[in-house]
């Protein structure tokens, strides 16, 4: 009963993760990330981002450079979230969609961007600059039970309950 007047999930919110190596021309690092957007707020909301050299979690509100408006015709879109400092690490992630479907929102299809196309994570203590060079991976939403099912699921396990309680009476 209690899940069926729980609030609603935040269907603005759109989790992608990053599970390839950051690189410069000096070395390479395995890195690992969730990145997560809001699609009505327009912004990157968090980032938690893992690697050798960089290792940081940030939430915020980081809005797009310029918040291209959704086509009526397929086409290339190239956008940037504004670059955030947390503690002495600098991100930036930059968006070169590969053509776009017309109507198509850019937040969520970021698992359509290009590899090596400016997106880079900084240690700003050492001037060292590495490049993102994977795209990034769409998560799916678990799989949660509508209220209905579960006013249905109690329905019944309260049924057999009752039946049970009658039975042991006679």
């Amino acid at each position: 009963m209690l899940a069926c007047l729980a609030p609603a999930a935040n269907a603005a919110l759109i989790t992608y993760s990053y599970d390839h190596p950051i690189a410069n021309q000096y070395e390479s690092h395995n890195a690992t990330a969730t990145i997560e957007v809001d699609s009505v707020l327009r912004g990157l909301v968090s980032v938690q981002f893992t690697s050798a050299p960089v290792t940081f979690s940030w939430t915020g509100l980081v809005p797009l450079m310029y918040d291209q408006p959704v086509s009526d015709t397929g086409a290339l879109y190239e956008n940037g979230f504004e670059p955030f400092v947390v503690d002495n690490f600098e991100f930036f992630l930059f968006l070169d969609l590969f053509y776009l479907e017309a109507g198509a929102d850019i937040f969520d299809h970021l698992d359509l961007t290009a590899p090596f196309e400016g997106a880079y994570v900084a240690n700003l203590d050492s001037g060292t600059h590495y490049s993102l060079t994977g795209r990034l991976e769409k998560v799916l939403p678990a799989k949660v039970p509508e209220p209905s099912s579960l006013l249905l699921l109690l329905a019944g396990v309260l049924g057999i309950g009752w039946y049970r309680l009658g039975r042991a009476g006679s």
